[in-house]
């Protein structure tokens, strides 16, 4: 199992060349993806950071149709995780999706230096 953050959500859907082999292989049924990284996709697309010929909605959802991942909502654990492990940073989203992964116990494929960096995260990229 693993647990992918934003980026590698990103570019696993379009196809960009950061996406290691070694995660690529890793992705499949039993991989993980926080809510944040949806409401992070969405906020990214409305800034015109992710450019796509579809609403963010319609991008999302089919994201979402085309993989075969397991969505993990954030619920009291992980919103508690979020505020009590150790940061070296405030960003709403990292948080959510580094709680997401350490309560999985999966590794988080991130090239986020400051996730990365945490002690009690497990990280490959």
């Amino acid at each position: 199992m693993i647990a992918l953050d934003t980026h590698f959500w990103v570019w696993f859907h379009t196809g960009d060349e950061r996406l290691s082999k070694t995660v690529l292989q890793a992705i499949g049924r039993d991989t993980i993806l926080s809510a944040a990284s949806i409401w992070e996709v969405m906020l990214l697309m409305e800034k015109g950071r992710i450019q796509s010929e579809m609403t963010p909605e319609e991008t999302v959802r089919q994201w979402l149709g085309a993989a075969p991942m397991t969505v993990v909502p954030i619920d009291k654990e992980i919103a508690v995780l979020s505020r009590t492990l150790a940061f070296s940073h405030d960003d709403l989203a990292d948080r959510f999706i580094a709680a997401t992964a350490h309560r999985a116990k999966a590794p988080l494929a991130t090239i986020d230096a400051r996730l990365s960096s945490l002690r009690w995260l497990k990280t490959m990229h």
